[in-house]
């Protein structure tokens, strides 16, 4: 067996015992690693909560400002009634011509029966109910009561134009046509 001394040669000693080596480090350097190794987990865990959380904070942040995009969007929209007034017209337009062909090239009067009473001795307006629409097309000579409740026309009449006064009393009409549906 060999003893090494520092700065000297080795000694070779026969029938000694070897030396015992400790394989372990010392206890202060050891609770190190133990500790550093129950904490990474717990880092890890921290870590990933923290950006849990921070993205749940950037897509609620995105989502909120979209909304408040799409508000925005809406008001500018609704603060121009004439604007909000052509795409209802438009709308409507379109909900009858895919129940009746209508005619191409003119955009009509738009009427809602506000009152049924004043129209009742009227032949056009017999089947009307508050809250009908009336399309009023004056250079085909058309007129067209639509029921939205139940997307169905109820009547489609020639126009006669007349000589100043309407005979469409009980309606909001967004022009000053005079016309008065013949009937058929």
């Amino acid at each position: 067996m060999e003893y090494k001394q520092p700065g000297h040669q080795p000694i070779k000693v026969e029938g000694a015992a070897p030396a015992p080596v400790s394989h372990t480090p010392p206890p202060a350097k050891n609770k190190k690693k133990l500790s550093a190794k129950v904490n990474k987990p717990k880092q890890l865990i921290l870590w990933l909560l923290v950006a849990l959380l921070f993205l749940a904070a950037v897509g609620a942040a995105a989502y909120y400002v979209n909304k408040y995009n799409e508000s925005q969007k809406q008001v500018k929209k609704l603060s121009n009634p004439t604007e909000v007034a052509k795409q209802e017209s438009n709308l409507l337009i379109a909900k009858i011509g895919a129940l009746t062909l209508l005619p191409k090239g003119e955009t009509p009067t738009v009427a809602t029966v506000t009152d049924v009473t004043k129209l009742k001795d009227q032949a056009f307006f017999a089947s009307a109910q508050n809250g009908d629409k009336v399309l009023i097309y004056t250079q085909a000579k058309k007129a067209v009561l639509y029921r939205p409740s139940t997307n169905k026309i109820i009547n489609i009449a020639p126009v006669n134009l007349g000589n100043g006064q309407s005979t469409t009393t009980g309606t909001n009409s967004t022009t000053n046509t005079t016309t008065t549906p013949k009937n058929p």
